[in-house]
């Protein structure tokens, strides 16, 4: 397992990318998959930093292993949890001037990874678990 912690800042999503995409090329990943992975991640950790911290001080801790024939994705803050239940699902062919800015995170989160679930513990924080299915890169 590969683990990186760091101040949930948006300026630090460049080395959270960096992170999942050395993390991606040690685990073999071929590259749509390790693209998708840093995607899911990215739109993630966005989340964390503008809706859980709400700008306010805190960290988030990405761990990726393998399991099997798939990738797994554990991001875990200590911000505001929320019910993701509640969040609007987009409709991607509305016309641009129809569409509320934002919203999109969730969304690409779960077209591009096979499994996306969230906990909520009033102690323990949020943990978002994502899996990707994959397929190895031929060597």
């Amino acid at each position: 397992m590969t683990t990186l912690k760091l101040v949930a800042d948006l300026a630090h999503l460049a080395t959270i990318r960096h992170f999942v995409l050395d993390a991606s090329r040690d685990l073999g990943l071929e590259e749509k998959d390790a693209c998708d992975l840093e995607l899911a991640v990215d739109e993630a950790c966005t989340n964390v930093v503008e809706h859980a911290y709400q700008g306010q001080a805190g960290e988030v801790e990405i761990s990726i292993k393998a399991v099997g024939d798939a990738v797994q994705v554990i991001i875990h803050d200590e911000g505001r949890p929320f019910d993701p239940q509640a969040v609007p699902i987009p409709d991607p062919s509305a016309p641009l001037e129809d569409r509320q800015p934002g919203g999109l995170g969730l969304f690409l989160m779960r077209q591009v990874m096979d499994e996306v679930e969230f906990e909520f513990d009033g102690e323990m924080g949020n943990t978002l678990t994502m899996v990707k299915k994959l397929r190895r890169r031929k060597k």
